[in-house]
């Protein structure tokens, strides 16, 4: 099952990248049948060796770990032989505490604690760019902004952030944290300074995971635009990214 048997072999039906680098990443993607997980399993390895963890089977993906994140002892064989993670699995809102308390905070500790354990150095964490929710729109958002979360979705978040902070404090680890804006299967392209594209969505987290020198960083997760929302330079100073998707929005619609 996929439990004793993570490392599943690719059979001939099985899609396999032909474009590894030589300086391939072997990287987890927890959530990776979400909605953002799977995205970014798919435009990761198109250059990295990929291993999924979901609740649920991940069908695209040859190697995969199925279980809930509250089980840590899964955790800790997803994480094992991995250079980084993308931590995008857990709850995608809701209010519910005790929910959101053993997906999104044990789930949370699980991973970073496996990847501890297991001496993964590179964690890329999906927050989200609501953690700044209840600042007026006719201001830049910067990482610097005391975060304003409501709702325990978003408390499990800022939590996170926290978290991650201490673990790189304390282990030697790097940690980015991707506060995702708006990202939806059905539209790729942003229409919005919130909203984040796929080719950007995968940009963004490869460049969490992979970008050098990093102890800790907080990045928006948003496509560019020409109304400055968010702050885009801080994303590309602390780990190079540059989003290549735009939203174009009428100066007379900005903070509506």
């Amino acid at each position: 099952d996929a439990l004793s048997n993570p490392r599943r072999c690719p059979d001939a039906t099985t899609p396999v990248s032909l474009n590894i680098r030589k300086d391939a990443m072997r990287i987890l993607v927890t959530g990776a049948a979400g909605r953002v997980g799977s995205v970014v399993a798919r435009g990761l390895r198109e250059h990295h060796q990929v291993r999924g963890h979901d609740r649920v089977p991940m069908p695209d993906l040859n190697d995969t770990i199925v279980s809930d994140l509250t089980d840590f002892d899964a955790i800790l064989k997803a994480t094992e032989d991995m250079d980084a993670v993308a931590h995008i699995g857990g709850l995608p809102g809701g209010n519910e505490w005790e929910t959101i308390h053993q997906s999104n905070i044990i789930g949370t500790y699980n991973v970073f604690e496996a990847c501890r354990q297991n001496g993964v150095k590179r964690v890329a964490y999906a927050s989200r760019a609501g953690v700044l929710g209840h600042y007026p729109r006719s201001i830049t958002r910067t990482v610097e902004m005391v975060p304003t979360p409501v709702g325990h979705y978003t408390v499990s978040k800022v939590f996170a952030e926290a978290l991650a902070y201490s673990y790189a404090h304390q282990y030697d680890m790097g940690f980015v944290c991707v506060r995702i804006g708006n990202f939806k299967l059905e539209r790729d392209q942003p229409e919005h300074p919130h909203q984040l594209s796929h080719g950007d969505c995968v940009r963004v987290f490869e460049q969490a995971l992979t970008h050098p020198g990093v102890e800790y960083e907080v990045v928006f997760g948003v496509s560019a635009s020409n109304w400055p929302l968010y702050d885009m330079e801080h994303g590309k100073r602390a780990i190079g990214y540059e989003p290549q998707d735009f939203a174009d929005v009428p100066e007379e619609e900005w903070d509506k």
